[in-house]
């Protein structure tokens, strides 16, 4: 796997990307990624953030991108720093991470005719259940939204699915909610992500790997799903 830094280049095409951007949200720095693979090779992973760089840069989105194949850098939007991804991990690692995630739990009604249910924003449904039962303080309903997130994260099947083990709940550092669009004509997407930061154990060193590859959660064709790990 290789991992990457994209920053914008300066000029009147970036311009035109950003205004898209703000425009259409997420899913158009999704296709504007694509320009750096080749149609066998789209399938990437990716989390946006602000640049601290130049100052020619400052605030403006870059992308950090994890991929099967190299980026191949054949236009004059992007700057691309690439390096290899192939961390040598062992059972009882403690790794530093960071989350960028769209955690969603599925409810089904009488009326349902969707098998698995309409999926719903954890930190949402936690708010509108602590309102039903009379709860109206902003810090508690923080608390109990807070919570939801973190029980999607730490539950032990999640845990174990991604063959490690947080020995310490981790922080929910941001909560943000979105609406991109794919098409012109079509409605707006709206989803929500929630910034994950903490330190997890090792407990599968390849299942780890294999998860991260192919991302945690769902919307990853919004910027969700790219675990970042370092050691600590």
């Amino acid at each position: 796997m290789y991992l990457s830094r994209v920053r914008f280049l300066p000029g009147n095409t970036t311009h035109n990307a950003l205004l898209t951007i703000q425009r259409k949200g997420s899913y158009a720095s999704h296709q504007l990624l694509w320009q750096l693979f080749t149609e066998q090779q789209r399938s990437f992973l990716f989390r946006e953030e602000q640049s601290n760089g130049l100052s020619s840069q400052q605030g403006m989105p870059e992308y950090l991108v994890l991929s099967q194949a190299v980026p191949v850098l054949n236009t004059e939007l992007f700057q691309v720093e690439t390096k290899l991804f192939a961390p040598k991990l062992n059972e009882g690692d403690k790794l530093a991470f960071r989350l960028r995630a769209n955690p969603t739990r599925s409810s089904k009604t009488e009326d349902s005719t969707n098998k698995r249910g309409q999926r719903h924003d954890v930190m949402m449904h936690a708010k509108k259940c602590a309102q039903a039962e009379g709860v109206t303080e902003p810090l508690l309903l923080k608390q109990r939204m807070e919570q939801a997130a973190l029980d999607w994260l730490v539950k032990d099947e999640r845990a174990a699915g991604l063959g490690v083990r947080f020995d310490v709940r981790p922080l929910v550092m941001a909560y943000s909610q979105h609406k991109t669009s794919k098409k012109a004509q079509q409605p707006l997407i709206s989803y929500s992500t929630v910034d994950y930061e903490g330190v997890l154990t090792v407990i599968d060193p390849e299942l780890l790997i294999s998860q991260v590859a192919t991302g945690i959660g769902r919307a990853k064709a919004f910027g969700c799903g790219l675990m970042l790990l370092r050691r600590v």
